[in-house]
Parts: C-alpha cells; structure tokens; sequence
C-alpha cells in the first residue's frame, strides 16, 4: 500500500505547474465539514483585512479573477 511519505516523493518530482494542479485538486476533493477551524492569527488578520476594506483602504477582487491570475502565473493555463 502506498503511504503519505511515498505520494510526497512522488508528487516532489513533478514540475512546479503539475504540483499546482495535484495541490488544486486534492484540496477540491477536501470536504468543507473536513477543515480545521481557522487559528487566532488568522481570524485577526481577517479582522484588519475586513477593516481596511470597510475604510476603503484596500481593493476587492471576484474570486474567479483571483483564481484565473493565480492559475496563468502558476503556468495552468497555458
């Protein structure tokens, strides 16, 4: 039976793009119910993050434009 330390080896010899994709569709096979509770850090940088926002100090973005950004510079979608 394969172990977590073997798909670690295996997945490290992937190209950097190929490791992008695995990452993107292990955590899409991740049930939400399945997440740890976000960390105090987390939650507070939230916090300041949600502030600046409110004081117009920081812009949005829609989340598939983030994504599609984060898939092209990641080599996704070449």
């Amino acid at each position: 039976m394969t172990d977590y330390r073997d798909v670690l080896d295996a997945a490290q010899q992937l190209t950097s793009s190929e490791r992008v994709q695995l990452i993107d569709a292990l955590w899409q096979s991740v049930d939400p119910e399945d997440w740890s509770p976000p960390s105090e850090e987390w939650i507070a940088e939230v916090r300041s993050r949600s502030a600046l926002y409110d004081a117009g100090n920081i812009v949005a973005y829609p989340v598939a434009e983030v994504r599609e950004r984060a898939r092209r510079k990641a080599g996704l979608d070449d």
